[in-house]
């Protein structure tokens, strides 16, 4: 198999997927997964029947036709971090991932492809609608395996950025900038609060300081609903889309998870017992830290979830109703938490 590798779905042929999974493939059938999901790349369910008949199923992604997510990701390094995660870090692991068939990555173009298999997941678990209290304990099992200190990552430290690194800064103040004025629109009244695009770009600026001087960990980055599998049986999840990946302070996942996962009334009276179970799970090698100090980093890091919730309006189709319900969603449970934590006072 030479270096090249298809960069659109259309250019994906039975042969090219043949010579990469080890059996013939004969043909397929495609179906989009990313639709409304604030995707920064294109990803499928491929269906494939083999010589014999018989049904293989894969995910594959490829970067986002077009220029201006591919040069976003590039400035970032989102692409790469995924490749890197998925040949050098995942299989160092011990939390649920998909394995993973092969990567492909071209550093002038940003374009990528990975192919892994797919897990036949729960597909009425919502973003928007949130998940119970059982699924948000699998998580937090999930994230307590993840959460490796960063000393064990050494010989990798060169594939994994960190979370305060300037380009990551620079992309969430691009964001807020161009999402603010849209999400606050979106919020209930309650949580339109009066503040500047430049302030709000403050306040996340200095909770990311403020994080940056925590013990750091490997992180997921992203981890939210919409980049979770359930199993049908309700008893795991896989974490999926690691272009987040990077190194930085446990709450930085937990306050993501926490803003995003979550209804805002089950976050709120879910919060304390997850976090007791997250500790309980928790290696000896990780810091102890005291609860109320726990909660003060997991308000801050409700500052990035509120920068993802923005970056809808730069990297998503923006004209489909389901990205603006999730904005919606997005936008209304991270100003939440970052209200009821006290973030969004003057």
């Amino acid at each position: 198999m030479s270096d090249s590798f298809p960069v659109r779905l259309s250019e994906l042929t039975p042969e090219w997927l043949s010579s990469v999974v080890g059996f013939e493939i004969v043909g397929f059938t495609a179906t989009d997964l990313g639709v409304g999901k604030g995707m920064m790349g294109d990803i499928y369910r491929l269906r494939s029947t083999r010589r014999d008949g018989s049904e293989a199923v894969f995910v594959v992604k490829f970067s986002a036709d077009r220029e201006d997510l591919r040069a976003t990701a590039k400035r970032s390094g989102i692409f790469e971090r995924e490749i890197n995660f998925y040949r050098h870090i995942a299989p160092e692991l011990r939390c649920r991932i998909p394995k993973c068939f092969g990567t492909w990555y071209d550093g002038e173009s940003a374009e990528f492809l990975i192919i892994m298999e797919c897990i036949d997941a729960d597909d009425s678990v919502s973003q928007i609608t949130g998940i119970s209290f059982t699924q948000a304990q699998l998580v937090m099992n999930e994230l307590a395996a993840l959460h490796v200190p960063e000393s064990n990552f050494a010989h990798h430290r060169r594939y994994l950025s960190l979370v305060s690194a300037p380009e990551r800064r620079t992309n969430q103040e691009v964001f807020i900038r161009n999402g603010w004025e849209k999400i606050r629109a979106l919020a209930p009244e309650n949580l339109r609060v009066p503040f500047s695009v430049d302030h709000m770009i403050s306040k996340l600026l200095a909770a990311f300081d403020h994080l940056s001087a925590l013990p750091f960990y490997l992180l997921h980055g992203d981890a939210r609903p919409d980049n979770l599998l359930f199993s049908r049986d309700g008893g795991s999840v896989a974490l999926i889309d690691w272009q987040g990946v990077a190194l930085g302070p446990r709450e930085w996942d937990l306050g993501y998870f926490l803003a995003q996962g979550l209804r805002v009334e089950d976050r709120r009276a879910w919060t304390n017992d997850l976090l007791d179970l997250y500790d309980s799970v928790s290696g000896a090698d990780k810091t102890s830290t005291a609860r109320s100090e726990m909660l003060v980093n997991i308000g801050k890091a409700a500052w990035f979830s509120f920068g993802v919730a923005c970056a809808l309006f730069t990297v998503a189709d923006i004209s489909s109703q389901k990205t603006i319900d999730l904005a919606a969603s997005m936008g209304e449970r991270s100003l939440s938490l970052l209200l009821d934590f006290g973030e969004l006072e003057s």
